[in-house]
């Protein structure tokens, strides 16, 4: 009799699982086409900075603005360098991260042309920050 229960208990909550599964997928038979709610200002600026130089500077020459990464990368910094992020969505300068010496400690992401050269030039240097002891 114990055996009769337990199938007619597993054929009703099979029946009752199959109800609730027809129930559930009535309204998915068509596909939702989100193509529609995708909105595109093409004026609006977008960008992603390509970083190249990065690394903790190890070791600062004389001149201030050479320096070697941990990863051995030697960097020059020369007069044409931007230093910092400029554009229409950057922060101000003074909310950004550098400093306004290079320093052993100092994290530095940047970017150069030509990263065969030794040392290698950087063109921009976008942070010069001290996150253990920052300057400012």
């Amino acid at each position: 009799m114990k055996k009769v229960r337990i199938s007619v208990g597993s054929l009703v909550a099979c029946a009752v699982i199959a109800v609730v599964a027809s129930l559930v997928n009535v309204n998915n038979d068509t596909t939702i086409d989100l193509t529609d709610r995708i909105m595109v200002d093409h004026s609006a600026p977008a960008a992603s900075a390509v970083v190249n130089i990065e690394g903790v500077i190890t070791e600062v020459g004389e001149d201030g603005l050479s320096f070697t990464l941990d990863n051995g990368m030697k960097v020059v910094v020369t007069d044409k360098t931007k230093l910092g992020i400029d554009g229409p969505t950057a922060p101000p300068k003074e909310e950004q991260f550098f400093e306004p010496t290079f320093r052993v400690g100092n994290l530095i992401g940047g970017f150069t042309e030509d990263k065969t050269t030794e040392p290698v030039t950087a063109a921009v240097i976008y942070t010069n920050w001290n996150f253990e002891k920052p300057i400012r």
